[in-house]
């Protein structure tokens, strides 16, 4: 094989060096710095690693089809003879099925081990204590993904009456092992969960994330004078309670309001000081120097988020209107009729490598920044509830494990969507083209190279070999139609939510720190110093009732000095 296929290995090579790096400043930009765990610190930077490196492995595997043929023959080079194109690709795929195996070991063992390892936490339980009760919840998981693979090696193929099924192409999508048919049905299954989270999250954060770096952050001087107003009115509620009576004679909800006011009071007066001193700091400085140029950047990223869902839009009206089986393989389209901004980009630049696979690392980082966006400010919840707020160096172990999941799942769902519709055309083929003339059995387009055509699913498969992540994909949503049609449809969804989330987006107001800062109780060292006071006068309250309710606190709490 050429150098160039060794190139291909190496970029990928630095690739995932690099953005394991990323996923290392990554965790550390949002773990607690008070909380942070050794154990779960490695676990998200694992996960995320893992994911990263299963997703760069996509240009690469598109690459090395592509390096198999001549373009000016649209025939295979002569190094590509049938069995080494064979190794080639199964060498990736067996790299696909190890990444996508470990996915699921970590999503359905060790990141629930980890989550309910630190949920158990307690003074009173012991490591060994916390390990058992950790493995009794994970052992759930570990049975759901049991039951997934014994019905992915037991269940039926669909049953295809089409014409189009006798393609060789369809022939090769339908013929697996019974392993290859377990491990899929569990990657479509946690596909299915991924679209979820790229509906929920993804969708509003492709806009959350260029329209926050195009409107900045609100200056400091109004967030100063927001705090002066919010801290006097703080003040004027807490004068207006203790002047309804003597502090003694104050009812219990009196009493946990002017708590929450002087609690309020010390955070605003914390945060005024904070402004002050950047005011005068040198990183201010150095934000209002770099905010034209992150106006420049959102700009950009806005624009590419437009022209991302372009491409979605139309691909999926292509789908259906074209689809050569319509719902029953998952509206599969033989090469896109309409053109596609996305796709277009990438055959181009694909004749120029690597700028290909930069662009495509690229768009990775891009869908996983937006999903980050989505998940920072919507926080992590179950429907309604709230369960965790994911922060800069002030999210928990748990938080930072359900945070993981959630990339997990969305960038997961990413496989489908970067394959099967925002540039569906290269993610089958690459650049591969074919002569599609034949002359005595033999196909000869020379002085014909208007006969060198595109390939497509309808394409010899001796001379156009399909990428192995559009085979893995295009074999869920042919043998299961159910997953075909769930993942096309949401898209649709995908779509309306990006609209919805648009147009919220457009006329949200710049992030006010000062919210967020109030509400998230600012950092650890503030909520400890918080914890103590509402102690001390919860021990007060009681003493001065004559109630010892806990001994243990009676005898660690400061005394009175009433």
């Amino acid at each position: 094989m050429p150098a160039l296929v060794g190139a291909a290995w190496a970029a990928y090579g630095i690739a995932v060096g690099a953005l394991v790096v990323f996923c290392i400043g990554f965790t550390r930009h949002y773990q607690d710095k008070h909380e942070s765990e050794l154990f779960a610190t490695i676990v998200t930077i694992l996960g995320l690693s893992l994911l990263f490196a299963t997703l760069a492995l996509v240009p690469v595997d598109i690459f090395l089809v592509s390096s198999t043929i001549d373009y000016s023959t649209g025939l295979k080079k002569a190094w590509a003879n049938p069995d080494t194109v064979y190794w080639m690709t199964l060498t990736i795929q067996i790299i696909y099925y190890i990444c996508y195996g470990l996915i699921g070991v970590f999503t359905f063992f060790v990141i629930p081990f980890t989550y309910f390892y630190y949920e158990e936490s307690d003074d009173d339980t012991t490591s060994g204590q916390r390990t058992a009760a950790a493995l009794k919840y994970t052992s759930f998981f570990v049975a759901i993904s049991v039951i997934l693979l014994l019905m992915g090696l037991f269940m039926r193929q669909a049953e295809h009456q089409h014409p189009h099924m006798d393609l060789d192409w369809f022939k090769h999508l339908l013929s697996a092992s019974n392993g290859e048919k377990a491990l899929t049905f569990v990657l479509a299954c946690l596909l299915l969960l991924g679209m979820l989270v790229f509906i929920s999250y993804t969708a509003p954060g492709l806009s959350i994330l260029p329209f926050n770096m195009i409107k900045g952050r609100r200056r400091l001087e109004t967030e100063e004078v927001d705090v002066d107003a919010r801290l006097s009115e703080c003040r004027e509620q807490q004068r207006a309670i203790k002047l309804k009576s003597s502090p003694e004679s104050l009812s219990a909800k009196d009493l946990r309001r002017l708590e929450n006011l002087e609690d309020e009071e010390r955070i605003l007066l914390r945060r005024r000081r904070g402004i002050e001193e950047e005011e005068h700091s040198i990183w201010q400085r150095v934000l209002k120097v770099a905010r034209p140029f992150e106006f420049v950047i959102g700009l950009v990223l806005l624009a590419l988020t437009l022209v991302i869902v372009v491409s979605m839009f139309l691909t999926i009206i292509d789908k259906i209107a074209n689809s050569v089986c319509g719902r029953r393989c998952g509206y599969i389209i033989s090469h896109p009729d309409i053109f596609n901004p996305i796709n277009y980009i990438f055959v181009k630049l694909s004749n120029f490598f690597p700028l290909d696979y930069v662009f495509m690392i690229a768009l990775i980082l891009y869908f996983f920044l937006a999903t980050m966006a989505g998940v920072v400010t919507i926080g992590v919840r179950v429907l309604w509830v709230q369960l965790y707020t994911i922060q800069k160096r002030a999210t928990a172990p748990q938080g930072l494990m359900c945070c993981t999941v959630l990339l997990t799942l969305s960038l997961l769902a990413l496989n489908y969507t970067m394959t099967a519709i925002v540039a569906p055309g290269y993610s089958h083929f690459g650049s591969q083209v074919y002569c599609n003339s034949t002359m005595n059995q033999l196909r000869n387009c020379t002085g014909k190279p208007e006969l060198i055509v595109p390939c497509d699913i309808y394409a010899p498969i001796d001379i156009c070999t399909p990428t192995i992540i559009s085979t893995v994909i295009d074999r869920i949503v042919v043998n299961t139609p159910f997953f075909g049609m769930f993942y096309y449809y949401s898209q649709w969804a995908f779509l309306t939510i990006f609209v919805l989330g648009f147009i919220a987006a457009l006329f949200r107001s710049p992030r006010n720190n000062v919210d967020a800062e109030t509400d998230d109780a600012i950092n650890a060292d503030e909520e400890q110093a918080l914890l103590e006071d509402s102690r001390r006068r919860q021990h007060q309250v009681h003493y001065g009732s004559g109630q010892d309710p806990n001994p243990v606190l009676a005898s660690t709490a400061p005394t009175s000095s009433n």
